[in-house]
């Protein structure tokens, strides 16, 4: 059942979007942030503490197991757009000490990411990231900015499962090309903070030899992998792995050297989980669009 939740007066809430309350489980609850021109956006406030924001209206990326792409991009969220979302879940009565650009939309795409993080810092907010990696140009500048995290989705240790599953991102080669040349420079504190994701879906990023070349490439730069566990999106191209062959794909890397963290409790919820976000509003396709690789 979908609840309104109380909105800032008037005076204080210009750019505040209406906030509906779509969905709760034991750890999370998602929210659904409306806006004048009718584009809908989810946030999902993690355990209380920490919010999961949305960048975009949609997402570029088109990765095809993905909710919150599937139809595409209408248009970036604008500065006070991402601040709305934070005021209006406050309004809502939550106090949330972390925030995560890791909704709808890829953050790296958006103009105004870098002043609202500056902004979510004033507000004394720690702020972390989840990027697909490019552009390359912001991935260097967002790796020395002082984020509480940042986590570049890989998904894949081939050229070719890379390009099917996230289609307009950089390629693996000049993504760890720039991870290695960049790690160094940041400090220690820094580089604590970064990580890379790999999602295991059933017969394509699950296969062996794709883990292993994976292992191959991350193994170097000695960052931790967060290991997710997919959950269902409905349409999807895509299905996760059974229980144990997440455990088998656990020890598989972790046996190659890897730093591995298996999925949180609240990220396995249904409605905490990688892509699970829904973008609605005019500008996106009716359908989902396959779209191509980026050069």
């Amino acid at each position: 059942m979908i609840r309104p939740v109380h909105r800032l007066p008037l005076a204080q809430s210009a750019a505040l979007p209406r906030l509906e309350e779509a969905e709760t489980s034991v750890q999370n609850r998602r929210f659904r942030a409306h806006f004048p021109d009718g584009a809908i956006v989810e946030a999902v406030l993690y355990r209380g503490d920490t919010l999961c924001l949305s960048t975009q209206v949609g997402c570029a990326v088109g990765c095809p197991f993905c909710a919150s792409g599937a139809r595409g991009l209408s248009r970036p969220l604008r500065g006070g757009e991402l601040r709305g979302q934070v005021e209006a879940v406050r309004a809502a009565g939550h106090a949330p000490t972390k925030l995560t650009l890791s909704g709808i939309g890829e953050p790296l795409h958006v103009a105004d990411a870098a002043s609202f993080f500056a902004w979510a810092r004033g507000e004394g907010l720690k702020v972390s990231l989840t990027t697909s990696g490019g552009p390359l140009s912001r991935l260097r500048a967002w790796l020395h900015r002082p984020h509480n995290g940042l986590t570049v989705s890989v998904h894949a240790g081939s050229e070719a499962l890379r390009a099917r599953l996230v289609p307009r991102a950089p390629a693996l080669e000049p993504l760890f090309a720039t991870l290695a040349e960049e790690l160094p420079r940041l400090s220690a504190r820094r580089r604590k903070k970064t990580a890379l994701a790999y999602l295991l879906l059933r017969d394509a990023s699950d296969a062996a030899e794709e883990l292993d070349a994976f292992a191959a490439r991350a193994r170097p730069l000695g960052l931790p992998v967060h290991l997710y566990a997919h959950n269902p999106v409905p349409g999807a191209a895509h299905e996760g792995v059974s229980r144990a062959a997440y455990e088998e794909a656990y020890a598989r890397l972790r046996a190659r050297g890897l730093v591995v963290r298996m999925s949180s409790t609240a990220r396995r919820e249904a409605n905490g989980g990688c892509g699970t976000l829904v973008p609605a509003g005019p500008g996106l396709s009716a359908r989902r669009r396959a779209l191509p690789r980026a050069p």
